[in-house]
């Protein structure tokens, strides 16, 4: 346990001195300067503490003897004066700490914000992940911790001052002002270390009624919430994920209160007995008025600092834990980037794509999504990549875009292994178009332009690609044509359908000009007639570049070279069209499931009692 302990307070401290580095980063001046101003602080404290002694006896000097009253207006002129400065101080102070503190936000949510774009896609696919980032996104939290260490030193200077002058009347006095913090001190570090231990066990909870929370007020579950009916539900949902929280931290405040009730009892019971000391020791004839008068103020004040001592111990505890978090975020191993890009110059590709008894498993997954997947692409080969829901399709698309490192086996470009080519060039040379892509809720420009986004003010080519997949049908109609705001979430934005959507997608992977080109799903949302458009134009566009195709549909699959053939996370076939057809076997399967649809479809209503167009085949 006394290890344990050990290595917490190592572990604390090693976290504040990483803040402090932080600071020191961001800005050495601001922080030099808030220190400059707590340390003028304290003494003013102790400065007008002295002055008090010195006031209250000299006018017990004017009231007993008739002394003049010049004496006394110089001691309130100085505590006049005194006053002022700190006054300044203390505004200067919150000037530097404000800036200081906006200077420190924007560095932390910089750091995150690289650090997310940095870390391997596979963690977007852990809860543990997300848990994670929504503590550490608390930078509100870790930023307390500025405010706190700063008032526990500034706060520590003035007590350190306040002893020494009551330990050089009595040690009874001093150690009994220690006494005062103890208790305050225990009962504080306990609550915050339960407040954070709390936070991290409540952390999946309160994610969850987050996101029901954005189901009920958001625009992407808007529709079926209503047809549905389901707000009422939705809602319970919440009140139950909401109460389920707030009731254990309620219950924990509780007990706080009722240890800090009797904390409190038990120094007013120690504060009593010390003025009744200080009493004493002016009956001996050891105090004059005036440091009776300014023992008591010492007594009191160092008693309140104390006091707030303890609870900005506490809540700086609490917040170093914040801390923590952010700073274990931060150190998260990224991708992995070799000394030295491995690629040849220039923009192609050179050489076959091989990948060798592929493996990979998801994150808290037994079964692995691919399993023993081998297969060769010649340079400037059309491959489709046919199966079921759940073959594991995406997944294979990932992993030869070096998304997602493999568990085991290799992918190689020209010979050349993905684990030792630079990410940033190999995707350089790449472009994809995702089932789920993107709907930027920005221009039409940037929509299509984030494919090669150095070359945005290139209006020729954001025509050439926006006219390759018929979006520059819709866009020329837009009052602001590539300048045009697109969705609903800012003003002036124009909503799209979802097929418009695709094919703004789609132009945007045009748009990159690469080597190599995966479609995964790319026509889903479009109607026969614009998908058999924008499969012939993007097969012209392909020609010449290593091109994979992921689709349900299988009509794409006569005008490529190959076909890959997976199931449950194994390629089981491959070949050409007619040679598949040949074989009998998955892809025959397959391909006559949705012959026959399309024959119901001609020749009468299918057995379902509804009619399938090409789309749904």
């Amino acid at each position: 346990m006394q290890k344990d302990s050990h290595m917490r307070t190592t572990d604390l401290l090693s976290t504040l001195i990483k803040m402090y580095r932080l600071l020191w980063t961001v800005s050495p001046f601001g922080l030099l300067g808030t220190i400059a101003c707590r340390l003028l602080l304290a003494f003013q404290s102790i400065a007008h503490l002295y002055l008090i002694s010195l006031l209250v006896n000299s006018v017990s000097q004017v009231i007993t003897t008739g002394q003049p009253l010049s004496e006394a207006g110089r001691i309130i002129l100085l505590q006049v004066g005194l006053s002022i400065a700190a006054a300044g101080i203390q505004s200067l102070d919150g000037i530097i700490m404000t800036s200081l503190k906006m200077k420190a936000k924007f560095h932390i949510e910089d750091r995150m914000a690289q650090q997310s774009s940095r870390l391997p896609l596979v963690y977007f696919d852990r809860p543990d992940y997300y848990d994670s980032f929504h503590r550490a996104t608390a930078s509100q939290n870790s930023l307390l911790l500025i405010d706190a260490s700063f008032s526990i030193a500034q706060s520590l200077l003035t007590v350190a001052g306040y002893f020494v002058v009551i330990a050089g009347f009595h040690w009874m006095l001093a150690a009994g002002l220690l006494i005062f913090a103890a208790p305050s001190f225990i009962v504080n570090m306990q609550l915050g270390q339960k407040r954070f231990i709390q936070m991290i066990m409540q952390t999946p909870v309160a994610r969850k009624a987050q996101y029901v929370f954005t189901l009920l007020v958001g625009r992407e579950a808007a529709k079926e919430v209503r047809l549905f009916g389901l707000s009422a539900y939705f809602i319970e949902r919440w009140r139950g994920l909401f109460w389920q929280n707030a009731k254990q931290q309620v219950g924990l405040e509780r007990r706080g209160i009722a240890l800090n009730w009797g904390v409190d009892s038990l120094n007013s019971l120690v504060g009593g007995a010390l003025m009744l000391g200080l009493a004493w020791l002016g009956t001996k004839g050891r105090l004059t008025l005036g440091q009776y008068v300014a023992l008591t103020e010492a007594f009191t004040s160092a008693k309140n600092q104390l006091m707030a001592i303890s609870s900005s111990l506490a809540l700086m505890y609490q917040n170093i834990l914040f801390a923590r978090e952010l700073f274990a975020f931060l150190e998260l191993p990224g991708e992995e980037c070799p000394l030295q890009a491995s690629l040849p110059s220039g923009d192609r590709i050179e050489g076959i794509i091989d990948a060798e008894d592929l493996v990979f498993n998801y994150p808290g997954q037994s079964n692995p999504a691919l399993s023993s997947v081998s297969f060769r692409i010649r340079a400037g080969e059309k491959i489709a990549v046919v199966g079921d829901n759940g073959a594991g399709k995406s997944t294979l698309a990932k992993c030869l875009l070096g998304l997602y490192p493999l568990s085991q086996g290799a992918i190689r470009f020209g010979g050349i292994d993905i684990g030792s080519i630079d990410p940033n060039e190999l995707r350089k040379k790449i472009t994809a178009v995702f089932q789920d892509f993107v709907r930027y809720q920005l221009t039409v420009r940037e929509n299509i332009g984030f494919g090669s986004v150095d070359r945005l003010a290139d209006d020729d080519r954001l025509e050439e690609a926006a006219a390759k997949t018929g979006a520059s049908e819709f866009i020329e109609g837009l009052a602001d044509g590539f300048d045009s705001l697109l969705g609903p979430m800012f003003d002036g934005g124009r909503e799209l359908s979802l097929g418009q959507w695709q094919k703004i997608a789609i132009s945007r992977a045009y748009f990159r000009r690469a080597e190599v080109v995966v479609l995964d799903e790319p026509t889903a949302s479009m109607d026969p007639i614009t998908e058999a458009a924008v499969y012939e134009n993007f097969l012209h566009m392909a020609e010449g570049k290593t091109t994979l195709l992921i689709s349900h549909r299988l009509g794409v699959c006569k005008a490529v070279d190959r076909i890959l053939v997976m199931k449950k996370g194994r390629l089981i076939e491959q070949g050409t069209h007619e040679e598949l057809l040949k074989l009998g076997g998955e892809y025959a399967r397959m391909y006559q499931i949705q012959s026959k649809w399309y024959e119901s479809t001609e020749n009468g209503p299918a057995k379902s009692g509804y009619s399938l167009s090409a789309n749904h085949a």
